[in-house]
C-alpha cells in the first residue's frame, strides 16, 4: 500500500509539472529568479520551492472540493511530522480514512444538508416545485416560444453554484452563448428550461438525483449527492426538426 501511495504521489507530481512552464537553469548551475515571488538563489532552493508549490496547488484544489473540512495547520503538522521521522497515521490508515470520507461520510452529509437546503429554498416567495422535486423561480418570463421536448435545442448564458455559493461553471464572461439539446444535459436542466420562454431568465434549484447523483462530477468541485443552483438566461429556442413519418 505504501508503494502505491508513493507512486500515486509521484505520478501526480509529474503530471502536474507537465502542465506548468518549466524553470530554466543556466549552464553555471545557478537557478534563475522565479517570478512572481522571492528571488531563489540556488538550485536546491528552487527545486524545493517547486516541489512545495506543486503540493500547494494540490491543496488548493483539495480545499475547493473539501471546503471547511481541510485544516491547513494539520496539513503542515503532518508534513513536519513526516520530515521529523514520526507520524500519527500510517499510509494505510490515511488511505482507509480518505476512502471512507469520500465514499461514505461526504455523500451522506451532502445528501442530508442538501435536503435541508432545498427545504429552505422551497419556503421562499416565487419559488415553485415540479413533481420531480425540481425547484425554480421565473425571474423573467420571456416570450411564448418555449422548448417543448428534450430534442429541442437552446442557446443560453448561465452560472452554476453549489449550495454554499461556490461557483463551478459560468459562461457569462464569454462572448458566445452555449448551445445544446435538452436531452444532452442533466435532468434538472432538461426539465427546467421548458418552463421559461425565449428571452426569459430562470433560477433552478436542482436536487442531486436530477443532477450528478451519487457519483458527483469528476474533475470538478461537485461532490456526491450535491444539489446545484443555476441562473440561466434563455437566449434562443431552436425547435428540433420534425421527423418524417415512416413510409
Amino acid at each position: 500500500m505504501k508503494k502505491v501511495l508513493i507512486a500515486l504521489s509521484l505520478v501526480a507530481l509529474g503530471l502536474s509539472s507537465c502542465g506548468q512552464k518549466a524553470a530554466t537553469t543556466p549552464a553555471n548551475g545557478e537557478a534563475q529568479e522565479m517570478k512572481p515571488g522571492t528571488k531563489i538563489s540556488t538550485v536546491s532552493d528552487s527545486l524545493s520551492y517547486a516541489i512545495g508549490a506543486e503540493y500547494g496547488r494540490y491543496l488548493v484544489n483539495a480545499k475547493d472540493i473539501i471546503g471547511s473540512d481541510l485544516n491547513e495547520k494539520m496539513v503542515l503538522k503532518a508534513i513536519n511530522d513526516l520530515l521529523a521521522g514520526k507520524q500519527s497515521m500510517t499510509p494505510e490508515e490515511g488511505f482507509a480514512f480518505m476512502q471512507e470520507y469520500f465514499t461514505v461520510t461526504m455523500p451522506e452529509r451532502n445528501l442530508s444538508e442538501g435536503i435541508k437546503f432545498l427545504e429552505e429554498v422551497e419556503k421562499q416567495p416565487n419559488v415553485q416545485k415540479t413533481e420531480s422535486g425540481l425547484l425554480y423561480e421565473i425571474i423573467v418570463p420571456g416570450s411564448d416560444k418555449k422548448a417543448t421536448k428534450l430534442s429541442d435545442e437552446v442557446k443560453v448564458k448561465y452560472r452554476g453554484t453549489l449550495r454554499d455559493g461556490r461557483e463551478f461553471d459560468s459562461n457569462y464572461e464569454k462572448a458566445d452563448t452555449a448551445r445544446f439539446a435538452l436531452q444532452n444535459v442533466i435532468k434538472g436542466w432538461g426539465e427546467g428550461l421548458q418552463l421559461v420562454g425565449e428571452g426569459g431568465k430562470i433560477k433552478l434549484y436542482i436536487p442531486s438525483d436530477l443532477a450528478y447523483g451519487k457519483r458527483g462530477l469528476r474533475g470538478s468541485i461537485i461532490g456526491a449527492n450535491e444539489p446545484l443552483v443555476f441562473e440561466v438566461d434563455l437566449i434562443e429556442v431552436i425547435p428540433a426538426a420534425e421527423e418524417e413519418p415512416a413510409k
